[in-house]
């Protein structure tokens, strides 16, 4: 049984240039008493309003992970220019018996640290490790836990590293060899994770998924408007109208009037830049989960039309609440259609969402 997720979050002030360039890769290296750690090195927003100013977040940093001596790894962070930016040892004990990892947070060792401020002279005159050491944790295997690095408050970003443990490699999620495959319309994927949603620049919706959606085409239903499938290519068959862009955590697109902005705190397209997006309009569209059914209409007997008659003649009339400010209570409005609530999803092709025009 895979262990709940452990939150490391150590913050710090530093100041980091929004300078896009590709995302850092997965790295893995091997326990000395056998099993394995991957660190995987991410950007996130920690204030989506701040996703309006700046439009994409800055990537990931560079780094390395150095195994050494006495149970320890060294993690070294650059920026584009692979200039030391910070760093930090992580103690791991591996006990393959108990399936567990003992492991803890420390400072980066100070005569590797030294050369590299030497040799690199540091990005920033900042703490360039962390102050002091975490307590020891007991994780079972296959646990993940996060690192918070370098917050930039004034940005509202943060960059983390994502930490996993296991004795199986295999299950660290390392991604498999690419198979070569034709390039076509839907080999570039989207993906949406925990989302904030502006209809006219009100929020309207939120979400949190550990896991998120991914595919060639997202959608999105918005309850008393319908559906909204996008895509980033045109597509012959189906009606899709070039509204919207995207860039990598931002989806914003114009209907009947009224503007919508989807913003995601991971990014929503790995490419650089902004890019057209195709937006096909589904209104009819009800959710399946959650629709309901009406009863069909009960006739009523003769008995029952003479009591319920009775009743209105004879039955006197419940009084009228009056509100804190003097008038009668609003009317209570039921919401129409299936859904009461913002869903979204993900798909490969058009025909696992839309039969053919």
């Amino acid at each position: 049984m895979r262990s709940r997720s452990v939150l490391l979050v150590i913050p710090l002030l530093f100041t980091i240039a929004a300078s896009p360039r590709p995302a850092n890769a997965q790295e893995t290296v091997s326990v000395p008493q056998g099993g394995f750690v991957s660190f995987v090195n991410r950007s996130e927003w920690i204030d989506l309003r701040q996703a309006f100013r700046f439009g994409q977040l800055p990537a990931p940093l560079g780094a390395q992970a150095l195994s050494d001596t006495d149970q320890t790894i060294h993690r070294i962070l650059r920026d584009r220019d692979g200039r030391f930016v910070f760093g930090y040892d992580l103690w791991i004990l591996g006990d393959r018996t108990a399936k567990q990892f003992k492991i803890a947070i420390r400072p980066l060792d100070s005569q590797l640290q030294e050369n590299l401020r030497a040799g690199d002279a540091p990005a920033a005159e900042s703490l360039n490790s962390f102050p002091k050491p975490t307590e020891p944790q007991t994780l079972n295997d296959g646990s993940e836990f996060s690192v918070d690095l370098l917050i930039n408050k004034n940005a509202g970003v943060k960059f983390i590293d994502v930490v996993k443990v296991s004795f199986d490699r295999s299950s660290l999620g390392e991604p498999p060899v690419p198979r070569a495959r034709d390039f076509s319309a839907d080999a570039v994927a989207m993906e949406m994770k925990d989302y904030s949603l502006f209809l006219n620049d009100e929020l309207i919706g939120t979400g949190k998924s550990k896991t998120g959606t991914t595919g060639a085409l997202l959608w999105l239903y918005v309850p008393q408007r319908g559906r909204f499938i996008f895509s980033l290519v045109p597509r012959a068959d189906f009606a899709f109208e070039k509204v919207g862009t995207v860039s990598p955590n931002k989806i914003e697109f114009s209907i009947r009037g009224e503007h919508y902005q989807w913003l995601s705190s991971s990014p929503i397209l790995r490419e650089e830049g902004t890019w057209n997006l195709w937006v096909l309009y589904d209104p009819t569209y009800v959710p399946l989960i959650g629709a309901t059914m009406t009863p069909p209409p009960h006739e009523k007997g003769t008995i029952e039309k003479l009591d319920e008659k009775y009743h209105s003649i004879w039955q006197p009339s419940p009084p009228r609440t009056r509100t804190q400010h003097g008038g009668l209570p609003p009317p209570v409005s039921k919401q129409k259609g299936a859904g009461g609530k913002v869903m979204y999803g993900a798909a490969d092709r058009m025909e696992n969402l839309l039969p053919l025009n």
